[in-house]
């Protein structure tokens, strides 16, 4: 019995791959596959006690100027149980998003050097790419293709829960697949496969019409030069060439996305009335906050006589912008811990990034490929928090956001190794 025991041990541990290298790819796999699934909870909770059980690589990552202010971000989120417009709404939320949390930490002790956070991208695009690649053939034969361009934005059931979220996905997954691009060796299929992938993601940022991913999209894109190349005097010459593209880009807005020019631009479908009252009542509790989750913003803005909003066209169920949506949480205190997190993350990367290409060679090829994986995890995150100034990365963009940053925390954990592509 013994031998068959150690007999199924070793299959297991083969399938699992290096320390369950394959195993957490699979669990990140099935994730993206179906991200509301009622499985994922538990996939998140085993892979929070997997980092529990290694808490040393946890510390090296996590300790440090932005991990503190995320901690302290959660505990003041915790907190704000105590004084919450609702606390039972506040609480359900809170639950709800420990099992992000306790795998968002794990992070830095599942995929615990650059070639493993490189696949843990690889496989997270290429499963969202697939997912947009069937709703593309979904939406494709219910409207046709004449229809597709201008109806399946509006075409239910949506693929999530919005189509900025799908979209916004697919320019995630458009920069991991075009930045792998760019690290060059791989064979002739993989290559294709790559383009493959990105032309899909594409294509959905294009049939969704999403105005707010395809200008966010374009500004990343347009500014990745700027952070890959290691030349001055280059970056000097992308910049302007960058400038001139996206003024040219603007000017063409409308033909690109006939939306950018119809009358809901004027006025943001009623999201700058909702943006305004939610900036009313921050000032109004400006310390404290209403209380942690969308559970207790609704319940200000729509059941509460002396809070109600003005009457919009549009149920939102949130402030509709990250960075309004922090403060009514949990006030200026929350959105100095959140704000000052995220800016330290994005100096700790921008700090190692400039050590590791100081310690490259010199060759100019060298000192670019060592900034290809920093520079997604970074433009990754970016996108979503420039997104998030007039909406609120929700659903599947919130666990991206996370995601990124917990990669971004095992990438620059001090035992990591500094030149792996």
């Amino acid at each position: 019995m013994c031998g068959v025991g150690q007999s199924w041990l070793t299959r297991l541990k083969k399938i699992a791959g290096p320390d369950g290298h394959w195993l957490a790819l699979a669990g990140v796999a099935l994730l993206w596959l179906t991200p509301t699934k009622g499985y994922v909870p538990l996939i998140l909770w085993v892979a929070g006690l997997y980092g529990l059980w290694n808490w040393r690589k946890l510390t090296a990552a996590w300790n440090n100027v932005a991990g503190w202010c995320f901690a302290l971000g959660i505990v003041w989120a915790v907190a704000s149980v105590a004084w919450s417009f609702y606390p039972m709404g506040s609480g359900r939320d809170l639950v709800k998003s420990l099992p992000m949390v306790a795998a968002t930490m794990a992070l830095p002790a599942i995929f615990d050097r650059p070639t493993r956070i490189w696949n843990a991208l690889l496989v997270s695009a290429g499963v969202v790419s697939l997912k947009l690649a069937l709703d593309l053939w979904r939406l494709w034969a219910a409207l046709g293709w004449p229809a597709l361009l201008t109806e399946a934005r509006f075409y239910h059931p949506y693929l999530y829960n919005h189509p900025n979220v799908s979209s916004m996905m697919a320019g995630l997954a458009a920069l991991v697949f075009g930045v792998r691009l760019l690290v060059g060796g791989q064979h002739r299929k993989w290559r294709a496969l790559l383009v493959l992938g990105l032309l899909v993601d594409l294509l959905y940022l294009e049939v969704l019409a999403s105005r707010g991913p395809q200008l966010v999209f374009a500004l990343v894109v347009l500014s990745l030069p700027l952070a890959l190349l290691p030349s001055k005097r280059v970056r000097a010459v992308a910049a302007l060439l960058a400038v001139a593209i996206g003024v040219g880009l603007w000017c063409a807005a409308g033909s690109i996305n006939p939306r950018f020019e119809d009358r809901t631009m004027k006025h943001y479908n009623d999201r700058d009335t909702i943006w305004g009252h939610s900036w009313l009542l921050i000032t109004e509790r400006p310390v404290l906050g209403y209380g942690f989750g969308k559970k207790a913003f609704e319940k200000a803005v729509y059941e509460n006589p002396e809070l109600r909003g003005p009457r919009v066209r549009f149920h939102y169920p949130h402030a509709h912008s990250y960075w309004l949506m922090v403060p009514f949480q949990g006030g200026f205190v929350a959105l100095a811990l959140w704000g000052a997190g995220w800016l330290a993350l994005g100096g700790r990367l921008a700090y190692r990034m400039c050590r590791w290409t100081a310690q490259a060679p010199p060759a100019w090829r060298a000192r670019v490929q060592v900034r290809l994986l920093p520079v997604l995890l970074g433009a990754g995150v970016m996108f979503i928090l420039v997104y998030g100034i007039g909406d609120y990365p929700d659903n599947a963009i919130r666990h991206a956001q996370f995601y990124l940053a917990g990669l971004i925390m095992a990438l620059t954990r001090p035992a990591a190794p500094e030149a792996d592509a």
